[in-house]
């Protein structure tokens, strides 16, 4: 793993405790005595929104860890603990509740995504005092290899906020998973948590929708052109608005606004994540999941010209993102700027653009 730039809240920097010999506080017992610490915490953003800052948090969490892989497909919550370091000085301990998610990667995967449950009542950060679940993904198993595949499939989230705040936010951590039972090895990696959906909806005055078999184009076309641009960009076809398949679908509590809004998540299919385990469907022709195939439906093309242009639009901030994460390694890096390569030229040549989107959508 690389070296992380951890989160630092400055008035932690100003309230170091000298003579403590490196001796971890309870943040609970400062909060709760020391008013002034407790004033500087609930002023800073970081404690209303944990998506406020894109700083890699360190944090560790204990539970049977053995008991989990082995019962994965059971679903079951069982106890952890979980341990949010704000520094090197200042730690908050909270009892939560765990259990292993997602159909593909629990069979695929070692290291299954988990649902962190946090009691209400304990809550620090005060979002989660409304939004109390919420999914983490973790590398699907060890070595590089699949750390690589997790910044990944994060960095494709963050590309996407580039593009709509109809998106899902993330936040990347340094994480340390340590078995209660000692029968594993503590492991040290990355991973992710991926906002709530509620909390997603409350952003746009909506809330998520589970009704299934809602056509495409009975979506915000702006929204859905973006979306189809999007999952062809990153090579990603493992999703269905009818099917509500990797997509959660938001409505605005406006009566007067009548088109939901589709917001697409879980992209380990993605060519651009490239994982060794995914696999397109045979019956879209291609080989592997680099290959690019334009899955939307036809709209009106004004729709899809608007969603190129805010591509283009945005292509520098996109590169940025890769160029700057210091995190990727160098093939990875290579590779994923090459195939951003390839979409763009698609894009940005009106007879390709046609050739490649415009004439292959779905009657």
């Amino acid at each position: 793993m690389k070296t992380l730039s951890i989160l630092t809240i400055p008035i932690l920097t100003i309230l170091y405790f000298p003579g403590l010999n490196g001796q971890l506080m309870d943040f609970d017992s400062l909060y709760q005595n020391d008013q002034a610490f407790k004033e500087q915490i609930d002023s800073r953003p970081e404690f209303q929104d944990l998506f406020h800052s894109d700083e890699v948090i360190k944090l560790s969490i204990e539970s049977d860890f053995k008991n989990l892989i082995k019962r994965k497909f059971k679903g079951e919550y069982q106890p952890a603990t979980f341990k949010y370091y704000l520094n090197d000085t200042v730690v908050v301990t909270r009892e939560i509740k765990i259990k292993p998610r997602g159909n593909m990667r629990r069979k695929t995967c070692y290291f299954p995504p988990l649902m962190l449950n946090f009691p209400k009542k304990e809550a620090v950060i005060n979002q989660i005092h409304d939004f109390d679940k919420m999914k983490m993904v973790l590398d699907c198993k060890r070595g590089n290899t699949y750390e690589q595949y997790l910044l990944s499939e994060y960095y494709a989230y963050k590309l996407y906020n580039i593009i709509t705040d109809y998106s899902f936010r993330v936040r990347l951590f340094e994480i340390t998973l340590i078995d209660t039972n000692e029968k594993m090895k503590d492991l040290k990696s990355y991973a992710y948590i991926i906002e709530n959906v509620d909390q997603l909806a409350i952003r746009h005055n909506a809330i998520p929708i589970e009704t299934q078999n809602i056509r495409d184009d009975y979506t915000d076309l702006n929204t859905l052109s973006n979306g189809y641009l999007f999952q062809y960009l990153i090579g990603n076809t493992d999703w269905s608005i009818p099917g509500k398949h990797n997509i959660e679908i938001i409505k605005s509590k406006d009566p007067t606004i009548l088109t939901p809004h589709f917001i697409p998540y879980d992209f380990d299919y993605a060519g651009i994540v490239n994982t060794n385990y995914a696999v397109p469907d045979e019956r879209l022709g291609i080989g592997t999941v680099r290959e690019r195939v334009y899955r939307g439906v036809c709209i009106d093309e004004s729709y899809i010209h608007k969603a190129v242009k805010n591509f283009l639009d945005s292509k520098e901030k996109i590169y940025a993102l890769y160029n700057s994460s210091g995190m990727l390694d160098k093939n990875n890096l290579q590779s994923t700027l090459k195939y951003l390569d390839d979409f763009y030229e698609i894009i940005e040549n009106d007879k390709t653009l046609r050739r490649n989107i415009l004439e292959e959508c779905r009657e």
